[in-house]
């Protein structure tokens, strides 16, 4: 289940819930996209733009909360 407050997305799952900031929609970088494109662009023999992430977002940072410790397992199964 995907909920978004502003540029947060929250995701539940059934371990944890992830935190994650979303690109800023007013950034006159991305224009809300995330991504900066770098490179030559688009040439004679279709080769695409290198895209790096922009400074507004850091799409490998997120917050992760355990909802519940795992059962602590025994020694000996029998």
């Amino acid at each position: 289940m995907n909920i978004r407050l502003g540029r947060w997305q929250v995701e539940y799952h059934q371990r944890a819930i992830h935190i994650q900031k979303q690109p800023d929609p007013k950034c006159q970088q991305c224009k809300g996209n995330g991504d900066i494109a770098r490179g030559p662009g688009v040439g004679l023999y279709g080769e695409e733009p290198d895209l790096a992430p922009c400074p507004c977002w850091d799409p490998y940072r997120s917050l992760r909360i355990p909802l519940w410790c795992k059962p602590a397992q025994e020694a000996w199964p029998f």
